[in-house]
């Protein structure tokens, strides 16, 4: 399989979704690697699923679970901060101060992985609804975009080494997630500003 584009070599990442895609036949010869592939992949969206999972049910450890010992992310379009490279711990609290107080959501489709040995990159859609009924605003907020992450394969699995969170646009009210909290500017610090 060809390695995925990245946005940085300027893709489009509508690229990927070609309809001219590699057809693999099985034959004795190669069913173990196809065998493999397969449960490779079916082991990276149980990753991604596992991710967006521990969100909804603020399950913190979950969630950090899909995470590498260290790993960069990407997540400009909500925070404005610069790309870091943080731990799963440090991230979850990031998490947490975010989403914890909020009803959630998140849904994925169009998965699109490209592997290559113990490595991987792969692209997300995703649909994320935020809910919080208050007396300021509007009680929802959800997003709408993709994941571009890469993945490593470690003795206990498949884990998030690269995390990239882009939105297209949103709908609702962004302040359910309260940038004001002094324990997310406190999070925040520690992931993409050096607290920790």
């Amino acid at each position: 399989m060809t390695a995925l584009p990245t946005a940085e070599a300027g893709y489009n990442v509508y690229d990927i979704y070609s309809p001219v895609q590699d057809v693999v036949s099985v034959t004795d010869s190669n069913r173990d690697a196809v065998l493999t592939e397969l449960l490779d992949r079916q082991r990276i969206s149980e990753v991604m699923l596992r991710f967006g999972r521990g969100l909804d049910l603020h399950d913190w450890e979950m969630y950090a679970a899909t995470l590498d010992d260290e790993f960069d992310v990407n997540f400009f379009d909500l925070t404005g901060q610069a790309p870091a490279r943080t731990t799963p711990a440090a991230w979850a609290r990031f998490a947490k101060a975010c989403l914890e107080r909020l009803t959630l959501q998140h849904q994925y489709s169009n998965f699109a992985i490209d592997i290559r040995g113990d490595e991987a990159d792969g692209v997300f859609y995703y649909i994320a609804r935020h809910r919080f009924p208050n007396r300021f605003g509007g009680d929802d907020y959800t997003q709408y975009g993709w994941y571009e992450n890469s993945f490593r394969k470690t003795e206990s699995g498949w884990k998030i080494t690269k995390l990239k969170h882009s939105f297209q646009w949103s709908d609702g009210n962004p302040t359910l997630i309260d940038a004001t909290d002094p324990e997310w500017q406190a999070a925040a610090a520690a992931v993409f500003g050096g607290g920790e």
